[in-house]
């Protein structure tokens, strides 16, 4: 479904009221929400300031009961007392009696105080009562015995059920050691009425809930019944780590229905949370206590925290609907003064645009944005008139321009066309010249690329050539190299010659002298037998030395003719190695000759090949503007069709215009 709504008024007063309910709505929402935290943050410091109070106010109470067992425990006769358990001293029992006395009356909540030993047993009371029992089991006697100060201790009285609190400190003997524990048994009124107490300040609906260490509710002010209950499951054994307390029953009670993470000790500053009690939801600061860790919760439920907000909003959505309601009169009288106007404007369009009458007079009554409208529409107007006038006027001579222009359309029609066939001849003359320009420029290409061949031919048979110059050079060289090796070689021959007559001249000397002393041998008789064998084989190493001498001889005689030889072969060698390196030379010299003609050629062609080309492009830029001024001349012709149509069209329209401008009463 579609709303329509036609009417401006209507349109106005609509968005005024939705502008108007759209910022107070905002305005009220806002304002909710900064209330509600307001009145948040100020219930929880609140909650905060109280919970510290009370707190402290256990604190001091539990101060105070410490300190009087602290006192007990220093008196000279109770540590006597204890430490002749077996036969104290009359006097000493009578001192202790009137202590634990007097320390039972210092407060109405304190409902005993005793002695143990060391053995657990309970030697003195203020009444008389509970003497001689074993106490050895109870946390708080095994705690004290042990050194340490036990405050935190909750437990059920057998007597009449109600909770009662147990203090408990050591007494230290005269070496320092632990001789005995003295003990309070407290009753919790005194707590409960600072639990109370605190309620009370906070006001309606306000809750208080103290927790021990393992979360024991030592007292509340939600239900009574929840005294001495855990917040959390217990163990089924009357005596277990997490809670260390003991019931009448001998079992632990049901927990509560309700958690509260992070209350169970342990805690070193207040924490602000939530929970549910009996599905009611609360506001709760938890404040941790000094001396022992426990825990009081002091408690709102939400709904009084948030029913200061809820009065708010109603407040304030009342008076948006009084704002929303001055609003719409508002908005219905402005809207009324508006449209007055606005309503003649109309009337006078519509005549004008029905019955063409432009002879209407609009006079403007107000100052504001309407009345501006009406005066500039009533110059509108009055425009209008002027230019229908004038237009009237020249609808004629429109009319005769059209005719003339339809005219001279026609001779500029006919000119066009001879001109179109003139340049149409030279368009086919131009195509001849352009077939023409580009075979020569394709001959003069390849004449170009056949140069160019024969310089890369050219430039590398000089590149041989230069490179053929070098290795016979280096043959050269190395040829003489090899002659002066061999002169070399040959003067060493030479010399070994000369050493070899000179141990032929020695194997000679050597053979006379074994000849002359085998003579002697010979002589000397039987006693020159020996040295007779000695010189024959002198004689012998002196023959094949000589005949050594004479095979090494003729080698050497044999070497030398050889490197004679190789002397002269090298050196016609070397020679004929020099004559070719000049006819090479000279080669090379002609063939770089020819190998710059032959550029030069390639010059030259690229120069030829390059002015063909230059002519083929003037040749094809002529062609193209041919070309394009034959399309010039087909879109001159087109375009004075147009004209031509144009004109005509011109005049009909100027035969309309007056038929319309008859209509108009001006």
């Amino acid at each position: 479904m579609q709303l329509r709504v036609r009417s401006l008024a209507t349109k106005v007063i609509l968005l005024s009221v939705g502008i108007s309910a759209i910022l107070a709505a905002g305005l009220t929402f806002l304002g909710y929400r900064k209330a509600a935290r307001g009145l948040r943050s100020r219930t929880e410091t609140a909650l905060a300031a109280d919970s510290s109070l009370t707190a402290n106010l256990i604190d001091s109470w539990m101060r105070e009961r410490m300190g009087s067992l602290r006192a007990l425990g220093r008196l000279g006769a109770i540590r006597r007392a204890l430490e002749t358990a077996a036969s104290p001293a009359p006097e000493d029992l009578e001192a202790t009696d009137r202590a634990l006395t007097d320390g039972a009356a210092l407060a109405p909540d304190i409902e005993s105080i005793g002695l143990v030993n060391l053995a657990g047993k309970v030697i003195r009371t203020n009444d008389g009562k509970d003497e001689g029992r074993d106490l050895s089991q109870r946390e708080y006697v095994r705690d004290a015995l042990g050194g340490n100060t036990f405050i935190t201790g909750v437990s059920v009285r057998e007597a009449n059920g109600k909770p009662a609190m147990f203090f408990a400190a050591p007494i230290l003997g005269s070496n320092g050691t632990v001789i005995g524990a003295a003990y309070i048994r407290a009753a919790t009124d005194a707590v409960r009425s600072s639990v109370e107490a605190a309620k009370n300040r906070l006001g309606p609906g306000a809750h208080g809930i103290l927790l021990d260490n393992a979360g024991l509710v030592v007292e509340t002010t939600i239900d009574p019944k929840f005294r001495m209950r855990p917040i959390a499951p217990a163990a089924a054994q009357p005596r277990v780590p997490q809670a260390r307390k003991s019931w009448d029953s001998g079992a632990s009670p049901a927990p509560l229905d309700f958690v509260a993470p992070g209350w169970l000790g342990g805690m070193s500053a207040a924490v602000t949370t939530n929970f549910l009690v009996d599905g009611v939801q609360q506001l709760a600061v938890a404040q941790p206590l000094h001396n022992a860790k426990w825990v009081y919760v002091a408690s709102l439920p939400m709904s009084e925290v948030e029913r200061s907000a809820r009065e708010f909003l109603r407040t304030a959505i009342a008076g948006a609907l009084l704002g929303l309601a001055v609003a719409i009169g508002l908005a219905l009288f402005f809207a009324r003064g508006l449209t007055r106007s606005l309503k003649r404007l109309t009337e006078v369009s519509e005549r004008v645009i029905s019955d063409g009458d432009l002879s209407q007079r609009i006079e403007a009554l107000t100052d504001d944005e309407v009345g501006r409208l009406g005066r500039t529409f009533a110059r509108m107007v009055e425009a209008l008139r002027e230019a229908l006038t004038t237009l009237k006027a020249s609808a004629g001579s429109l009319a005769d321009a059209a005719l003339k222009l339809r005219s001279s359309m026609d001779e500029q029609s006919q000119f066009i066309a001879s001109q179109a066939t003139a340049l149409q001849q030279t368009q086919v003359t131009a195509q001849e010249i352009k077939q023409t320009s580009a075979l020569a420029a394709e001959k003069a290409q390849a004449v170009l690329q056949v140069a160019e061949r024969a310089d890369e031919i050219g430039g590398a048979g000089e590149r041989a050539v230069a490179r053929s110059l070098g290795g016979l050079s280096e043959i050269g060289k190395q040829a003489r190299e090899v002659g002066d090796h061999i002169q070399k070689l040959s003067e060493r021959a030479r010399q070994i010659g000369g050493i070899t007559m000179t141990v032929k001249d020695l194997a000679d000397q050597s053979n006379m002298l074994a000849l002359n002393a085998a003579i002697e041998a010979v002589r000397s008789g039987e006693h020159g037998r020996s040295f007779a064998v000695v010189a024959r084989e002198i004689r012998s190493l002196a023959d094949q030395s000589i005949k050594a001498t004479n095979d090494v001889g003729g080698i050497l005689q044999e070497l030398t003719s050889s490197i004679g030889t190789a002397v002269s072969l090298t050196e016609a060698s070397t020679k004929r190695m020099e004559a070719g390196i000049v006819e090479v030379t000279s080669s090379g010299d002609n063939l770089r000759a020819l190998s710059g003609i032959t550029r030069e050629n390639v010059a030259a062609v690229r120069q030829i090949a390059a002015a063909v080309n230059q002519q083929n492009a003037g040749i094809s830029q002529i062609f193209a503007a041919v070309t394009d001024q034959m399309a010039l001349m087909d879109r001159v012709r087109d375009g004075l069709q147009r004209t031509q149509q144009a004109s005509e069209e011109l005049r009909e329209v100027a035969a309309r215009v007056g038929q319309t401008l008859e209509r108009y009463r001006l």
